[in-house]
């Protein structure tokens, strides 16, 4: 300590000796002559030249310290003053008080890698002249005091020697303790056994404790004035505290004592750690809280402040080999820890920092003596707070993650009542809950980057945050993030009423139409509320829309004349939803493709048809719509009889089906009694009775399969004949080939053999041919001739 404030003595003599002549000069007024300045003051100036001024002068040159603060203040004494122009004064009332500038966050990073870059330059700088210090043990310039070395040198080898004789002693007997706490843990699981190491830990800190207050006690009798020497004080300040981190070390990296084990590390991989680890601290301790000082009496505090930067870089050369040389051990280690982590994130985020651990520990290590050599008085406490700051918030984002990864692990599960009105609403829900999850964790990431650059002062985000251009920034993320999160509760609020409504578990008839429509609204519905959710977005990012608004419409215009067909689709589809042609679920036809109604949007209708094959037909290929699901339905029957059968019994029969067909389930969806047609056609082996039945839209099919089989089994049970389809057979009579001909066609003979294959005119029988009606199969459809 005084070694600290002799400089600050000085410094303030030196400038008591630069007053006077100073003081002296400043009586003259400027501008006058000696001669015309008052007669007090061509008094003579006081003499700077005394033995007790030279001494002092010539004491501040050789401290370093009190130089540099010398010529910082010639080099303010130099600078021009502000009193040599003479400038009115600002009257209090007029005077407004100026806008402070609002300076952006990317100006503030760029003025804060500057400043960095300087630092780094200074650091430099001042690595190398506190090196270059030492070679004045070389060069004559600097002398060892060797009657202070032996003056303090004995008495204080004599107390390491008993601090740590009463710390070996000490530890003996504390080994009977520490053996019954070793074994009361000894099986104990980790919550419990960490009570234990707690104990054990508290057993050797009261040893280090009965250590300091021995040696204490013996500083104090072997001083024989009741008052302990300065550097015997140092040194036992230095061994609490060195032996007081060796402990907690040893308390982490157990390998003594395997039952008070806190991780499970190997004892050979905790033996080898523990002992370098604690030779670094002891080496580091020492060496600046001990010899550092005994330098600086011994030699001085130039050759001092070399040899304290020299320890420390040593030191930090040391742990950035061992790091290096252990780094694969270490990561193999480390990685089995991230099994029970269940977060992706959280796992990927300490799989990165596990992969690069050697990196991070010697990049802080280098920041740890960048600040050091930087700052030396406050170095301790900010590198300590910026750690505990870091580690703090990387332990708390790393909960608040798991927690949220544990809250969504499961998905969403609603009520049971709630699932049957809403079926779809969970699986909307589980959509939209991981992606704001994932937004939230985007957020605290970010957070935590923020803390830690404002942990190490990188940059000043609290005082901008509290500038007005900070509070703009914030107010306007979060005003788009409101949007965002309302913009996504209307669209799930929409979807879920038109789901609501198209629910038929609760007991609402709904038609094709309000599906159709309420379909459609949903589409058009969430299509609006992305475009206007987006604009109101960009609005609040300050983005200005007007711009985009225009372009959209010039865009929109080109598109238009680019894209007629999209323009025809989207206005054939209206005139048609307007018109009410088509539903979903009706039977329709629709460019050539017959099929039921699948799904139909703004620009074009999905049709599956019987074979399972789903059409996309746009509207714009449409030119007319069939529905068969319009007010009503007809299933026509024709039934071919044969030319004996009497067509009154046949009207019987049919009626007698119809009557069946009333008496089943199906009668239900027939709405007026059988229409009989009667005749309507004569055929060649066959007559055609025609009946019709009036059914609900959309049941013909099947009322009409169903009073097909039971017609037949009607036609069976009174014997009317259902006739095969004739065709004709007539054979050549001069021996050539025979032909079939369907009904209605004419009779063709095979070419002869020796045409086959001619195009320039058709075959031709060679001779008049006999025919003959044979019947034929409905299932040979074919003219081949046979």
């Amino acid at each position: 300590m005084i070694q600290r404030i002799m400089p600050i003595f000085r410094f303030l003599a030196l400038i008591l000796v630069l007053a006077l002549p100073l003081g002296a000069s400043a009586q003259t007024l400027p501008g006058l002559s000696p001669a015309a300045q008052p007669a007090e003051t061509a008094s003579t100036s006081p003499s700077v030249t005394s033995p007790a001024s030279a001494k002092a002068l010539v004491d501040i040159l050789k401290d370093d310290a009190a130089r540099a603060a010398l010529i910082g203040e010639l080099e303010k004494l130099a600078q021009p003053e502000a009193g040599d122009a003479v400038t009115p004064p600002a009257d209090a009332s007029t005077t407004e008080p100026a806008d402070t500038p609002v300076v952006p966050l990317a100006r503030e990073i760029g003025s804060v890698t500057q400043d960095l870059s300087r630092q780094v330059v200074d650091v430099v700088l001042k690595i190398g002249h506190g090196l270059g210090n030492l070679t004045r043990l070389f060069d004559g310039s600097a002398a060892v005091n060797w009657e202070s070395v032996q003056e303090q040198g004995l008495a204080l080898a004599i107390l390491v020697v008993f601090a740590f004789a009463t710390l070996t002693v000490a530890r003996f007997l504390a080994r009977f303790p520490l053996g019954a706490v070793e074994r009361a843990a000894t099986g104990k699981p980790l919550p419990r056994r960490v009570l234990w190491i707690g104990l054990a830990l508290f057993i050797d800190w009261a040893v280090i404790g009965i250590a300091w207050f021995g040696t204490s006690a013996y500083a104090i009798a072997a001083s024989g004035g009741g008052r302990i020497d300065l550097m015997q004080s140092l040194f036992i300040d230095a061994f609490v505290v060195i032996e007081f981190l060796k402990s907690c070390l040893a308390s982490v990296l157990q390998y003594r004592r395997p039952a008070l084990k806190l991780f499970n590390l190997e004892p050979t991989t905790a033996r080898f750690w523990y002992l370098w680890l604690s030779r670094l601290i002891s080496f580091l301790g020492y060496g600046v809280l001990v010899a550092h000082p005994l330098v600086n009496k011994a030699i001085g505090f130039s050759v001092g402040i070399g040899f304290r930067l020299a320890v420390v870089l040593i030191t930090l050369i040391g742990a950035t080999v061992l790091v290096s040389v252990k780094r694969e051990e270490v990561r193999n280690g480390l990685f089995p820890l991230l099994e029970p982590v269940k977060s992706s994130v959280l796992r990927t985020i300490l799989a990165l920092l596990i992969h690069g651990w050697h990196v991070i520990v010697i990049i802080y290590l280098a920041v740890a003596f960048v600040l050091w050599v930087s700052r030396p008085f406050d170095a301790v406490d900010y590198m300590a707070w910026a750690t505990v700051e870091t580690v703090f918030a990387i332990v708390v984002g790393g909960l608040v993650d798991s927690l949220l990864s544990h809250a969504i692990s499961d998905g969403i599960r609603l009520p049971a009542d709630v699932k049957k009105t809403l079926p779809l609403l969970e699986a909307r829900l589980n959509m939209m809950v991981p992606l704001f999850f994932r937004a939230v964790r985007v957020l605290l990431v970010a957070i935590v980057m923020a803390v830690l650059l404002q942990s190490w002062g990188v940059i000043d985000l609290l005082a901008w945050f509290q500038s007005d251009g900070g509070t703009e920034v914030v107010g306007r993320v979060l005003s788009a993030a409101i949007i965002l999160l309302a913009a996504g509760g209307i669209w799930l609020a929409a979807s879920s009423w038109v789901e609501y409504r198209l629910n038929p578990s609760l007991g609402r008839i709904t038609n094709a139409r309000t599906r159709t429509l309420l379909s459609l609204f949903r589409n058009a519905f969430s299509i609006v509320l992305v475009i206007i959710a987006a604009m109101l977005t960009l609005s609040q990012l300050g983005v200005d829309i007007a711009p985009l608004v225009a372009g959209a419409g010039v865009v929109g215009l080109a598109v238009g004349f680019g894209s007629q067909k999209l323009v025809q689709d989207i206005i054939t589809g209206a005139f048609i939803q307007f018109e009410n042609a088509m539903n979903e679920g009706d039977v329709v036809t629709v460019a050539g493709i017959t099929g039921a109604v699948d799904r139909l949007t703004i620009r074009s209708v999905g049709i599956r048809d019987l074979d399972g094959v789903y059409h996309i037909i746009p509207f714009s290929s449409v030119t007319s719509v069939s529905n068969a699901m319009r007010g009503f339905s007809f299933h026509v029957a024709v039934m071919d009889v044969a030319y004996k059968e009497d067509i009154e019994a046949v009207k019987v029969a049919m009626q007698e089906a119809f009557d069946r067909l009333m008496e089943s389930p199906r009668g239900a969806v027939v709405l007026d009694p059988l229409e009989m047609h009667g005749i309507v056609a004569f055929g060649p082996s066959s007559i055609s009775v025609r009946a019709r039945i009036k059914t609900l839209p959309g049941e013909q099919w099947a009322t009409g399969r169903l009073y097909n089989e039971i017609l037949k089994q009607v036609f069976d049970e009174r014997g009317i004949e259902i006739p095969f389809p004739q065709t004709k057979v007539w054979f050549a009579e001069d021996g050539g080939e025979a032909g079939v001909a369907s009904p209605g066609t004419p009779a063709v003979a095979h070419a002869p053999q020796s045409e086959v294959g001619r195009a320039d005119r058709p075959a031709k029988p060679s001779s008049p041919a006999k025919t003959l009606d044979v019947p034929r199969n409905e299932d040979d459809d074919s003219d081949v001739d046979r």
